[in-house]
């Protein structure tokens, strides 16, 4: 199972994107479409930002998101 919390990535926000592991790149999808609507004004570097943090986040064993 691969977890990405909207906090993890600095938000006050709630939204959890979920899927099983060899769905990663759902997940960070699903996590990028939701960021768009509800964190409007985010600039191509910091979405740049936010997928590498999500990368990391995922590639850790557990896949929970926690650091």
């Amino acid at each position: 199972m691969k977890i990405i919390k909207c906090r993890d990535l600095g938000f006050n926000c709630d939204f959890i994107a979920t899927g099983s592991a060899a769905e990663a790149d759902s997940v960070i999808q699903k996590m990028l479409v939701h960021i768009k609507e509800a964190h409007e004004g985010l600039s191509d570097e910091g979405l740049a930002d936010i997928k590498a943090r999500m990368s990391v986040l995922l590639s850790r064993g557990c896949g929970c998101g926690a650091l």
